[in-house]
Formats: structure tokens, C-alpha cells, sequence
């Protein structure tokens, strides 16, 4: 279920450079065999990154062995983002191929996506960015997928503009008999502020689909063709978020 968060708050700092750096240069690597010892279970996690843990999500974590190589997939449950529960196709004795990270954390690989020959799909572990703000987890360092994926965009951006227009609906009612003497009215000046960080939120999300789109991808963007291309596939339609 995770560390308290005093002992979460120092974890990053009191990890030594040298680990430090060998996780920055971690790879995603292939990894297949046949799966053994499955064990399922759920924790906590931040999903915010608010140090406070005021807003939590539950993720489901798959440990197993493929091979001797301990590894851990990640899934949602429940709360998570922009992500929802997904039935893995995942049990002792299948044959499946992974895309794991290079260096272990806790002596586990973290699985960024798998795939089994006789299933079309492919199931990468986007949900699995949660835990960024985990300190414990050391996440920061490794290799990271981008946030959303397919309709999780569009989701992001739904949520968002929602949110705005409740903004402008409140500072309208506020603002009901103001009197503008000189200058802009407080009401003009806080829509235009939501309405800027809708725009530069929006933008962020349009900027990473262009770059994608033109083949110029984002380091994230990259780390997910590397997950393509360890699992030897590289149609996008196949990718099953998780």
C-alpha cells in the first residue's frame, strides 16, 4: 500500500547519484517466456502529485516472473485519471511478450506493455505514470510513456473546459451590479485568466498530437515507439491503454 508520506518527501533527495543516473539511462528493453508466480494486488497512489495525497487513485499491480526476471505491471482500478479498469488477459503459464525497463526498481522490472501471439492487441501501461509521484517508486528517473492516450485527450480537455465554463458561470454571478469606474472590471479580468489557461492548456495538448502526427515525437512520444518496437508491432490501433 506504498510508505507513509513522511517517508515518501525525502526519498528522491536520499537516493545516491549513482542509482540516480543508472535509472536515467535505462532502456526498454524485450523481454519473453512464459509467466510464473502471478501475484495481483492493489495500492494507492497519488495522482496529482499533491504531497498531501488529497487526490488518490487505485492501482492494480501485477508481479510475476518471466524467464527469472521479477517484473511489475501496473493497471487501474479505480480513480485513476482519465484511465479505467481493463480485464488483462494475463495468467500463470501464458506465453506473452514484454517491454520492460532495463533497470530493476526493487528489484522489480517495471512492464510498460505486453503482448500474446494469439491476441491482436497490445496492452500498454499508460495508467502506470501515476506513480511519478510516488517518490518511493523512484519512477522519475526511468523512462517515461506519455500521459494520454486516444480518447484520454479528448477526455483531459472535456474536463477542462468544463471546469471553465463553471469558472465564468461564478464570476458572472459575482460580478452581477459591479460597478466599472476605471479600468477593466474585476469580472473581464478573471475571464480573461481562465480563458488564457484554457488556451495554453488546450495548446499543450494540440502541440504533443502535431508532433506525433509529423513524425517529430516528444521524448515520451519516443519512449512509446520503443515500446512498438521492442513488441515487434507498429500499428497504433492495436494499443490497448491501461
Amino acid at each position: 500500500m506504498g510508505t507513509p508520506a513522511s517517508t515518501n518527501a525525502d526519498a528522491q533527495e536520499k537516493l545516491p547519484d549513482e542509482v540516480k543516473d543508472r535509472l536515467r539511462h535505462a532502456e526498454i528493453i524485450r523481454l519473453d517466456g512464459e509467466v510464473t508466480g502471478l501475484e495481483c494486488g492493489t495500492m494507492w497512489v497519488k495522482t496529482e502529485g499533491s504531497p498531501y495525497g488529497v487526490t488518490k487513485g487505485l492501482l492494480r499491480s501485477f508481479r510475476f516472473q518471466v524467464n527469472g526476471t521479477p517484473v511489475v505491471l501496473y493497471s487501474p482500478e479505480s480513480a485513476i485519471p482519465f484511465y479505467t479498469k481493463v480485464e488483462l488477459p494475463l495468467a500463470n503459464g501464458d506465453n506473452v511478450c514484454l517491454a520492460i525497463a532495463s533497470e530493476a526498481l526493487d528489484g522489480q522490472h517495471l512492464v510498460y506493455g505486453f503482448r500474446r501471439p494469439a491476441d491482436p492487441r497490445i496492452f500498454v501501461a499508460f495508467a502506470a505514470g501515476s506513480l511519478e509521484f510516488q517518490p518511493d517508486r523512484q519512477m522519475y528517473y526511468l523512462p517515461r510513456l506519455p500521459r494520454f492516450w486516444g480518447k484520454s485527450r479528448w477526455r483531459q480537455a472535456f474536463r477542462f473546459g468544463i471546469a471553465a465554463v463553471m469558472a465564468f458561470c461564478l464570476f458572472r454571478y459575482l460580478a452581477r451590479g459591479e460597478r466599472v469606474e476605471d479600468g477593466f472590471s474585476a469580472y473581464v479580468v478573471m475571464n480573461s485568466i481562465v480563458a488564457f489557461a484554457l488556451a495554453a492548456y488546450l495548446l499543450t495538448i494540440a502541440y504533443g498530437s502535431l508532433r506525433w502526427r509529423l513524425h517529430l515525437p516528444t521524448q515520451r512520444q519516443r519512449n512509446l515507439l520503443a515500446v512498438l518496437r521492442v513488441l515487434g508491432v507498429f500499428d497504433t490501433s492495436t494499443i490497448c491503454a491501461v
